[in-house]
């Protein structure tokens, strides 16, 4: 409270706010604790994973306990919160993030923070949070680097603040990288320290705006290499784009997508079938080469099959279509795919 442009009026705000964490792997476990530290009243917790041993290397809100119990990732950090302060309401929701679903849990909320590791659920959200006029701050990590932004294009009448000069995460990355390509934290690995500072910094602008202080807001690409050294912020003033889908033509293509079921459970084989977001030709090679860092892969009969981490195994064709044995679960075949092939 005794911070300059601070005081008891934004620690008041923050404790009648509510910020929603989609993702509480790695980034959102940085994220959710610093927000919770700093007083926020209410947190949305969201995932549909659970803890695994080797999440412990950096999703720092979870112990061997909670990896043994196979505990989901939602719940645990809500216990995890709820002792750092009891005041806290935190919410969990084990739950997939869809576009029947996201809606309604933007709308609850006064910002969105990213804690994601597949690129058309960050989407999905920068939609629903800018047709709803919501704050959105995206981050990412992978390997030893990481980004961060705010999406005020929902606020930006309301802020202040030009159209122009508050940008949606397609003003800025207009297509979805499709699936095979692009690293993955499970094909690529993380560096821990990056998802700290990346959750730090995004934790920091959402507390920020929480406060009431958009004037304080890092409103620019940021950006951390840290096998590289370095640190950089492409300011996005002017970077609002008249002709973006979402934010400028206001087609929310994500938010308004037909939820077609892309998984059919495989009678009798103990197999789920898990179809692409939308058509794309995969280079079955170039998948091998990054999978290879988790076990052995073959490219044989057009298609590349292995073994993946949770006693799976994974059949991919060059036309996106998977499938996973090992598991009638839809769900658990569906997180495969995003963490394996992409999302």
């Amino acid at each position: 409270m005794i911070l300059p442009g601070f005081g008891t009026e934004a620690q008041d705000r923050l404790r009648a706010s509510c910020a929603l964490v989609v993702g509480c792997g790695a980034l959102g476990c940085a994220a959710i604790d610093l927000l919770a530290r700093a007083g926020v009243g209410r947190l949305v917790l969201v995932d549909r994973d659970v803890v695994e041993p080797t999440n412990l290397q950096r999703q720092s809100l979870y112990v061997d306990a909670d990896a043994r119990a196979g505990a989901p990732k939602a719940e645990a950090a809500a216990r995890r919160v709820k002792a750092i302060d009891p005041a806290l309401r935190a919410e969990p929701c084990v739950e997939h993030v869809s576009a029947e679903n996201a809606a309604e849990l933007v709308g609850d909320c006064d910002v969105v923070v990213d804690g994601l590791d597949n690129y058309r659920t960050r989407y999905l959200l920068n939609d629903a949070a800018v047709s709803l006029g919501k704050a959105f701050v995206h981050a990412g990590a992978v390997a030893f680097r990481g980004t961060s932004m705010p999406v005020l294009a929902g606020v930006a009448g309301a802020a202040g603040l030009a159209r122009a000069d508050a940008p949606c995460l397609r003003c800025v990355f207009p297509d979805v990288p499709p699936p095979g390509e692009g690293e993955t934290c499970d094909t690529a690995g993380v560096f821990g320290p990056v998802v700290a500072a990346v959750g730090a910094q995004a934790a920091a602008q959402a507390i920020k705006l929480l406060a009431g202080r958009i004037d304080l807001v890092d409103r620019a690409l940021w950006s951390i290499d840290m096998a590289g050294n370095r640190v950089a912020r492409v300011p996005l003033a002017g970077a609002g784009r008249a002709d973006c889908a979402c934010c400028g033509a206001r087609r929310f293509e994500f938010l308004g997508a037909q939820v077609a079921d892309r998984c059919a459970v495989l009678c009798g084989r103990n197999a789920v079938q898990v179809l692409p977001p939308a058509p794309v030709a995969i280079d079955l090679a170039a998948l091998r080469d990054r999978l290879a860092s988790i076990g052995a892969f073959d490219v044989r009969d057009g298609m590349l099959v292995g073994e993946v981490p949770g006693a799976m195994s994974l059949a991919v064709f060059a036309d996106g279509r998977a499938i996973v044995r090992g598991t009638v679960d839809p769900v658990a075949a569906r997180a495969a795919y995003d963490r394996f092939v992409g999302a």
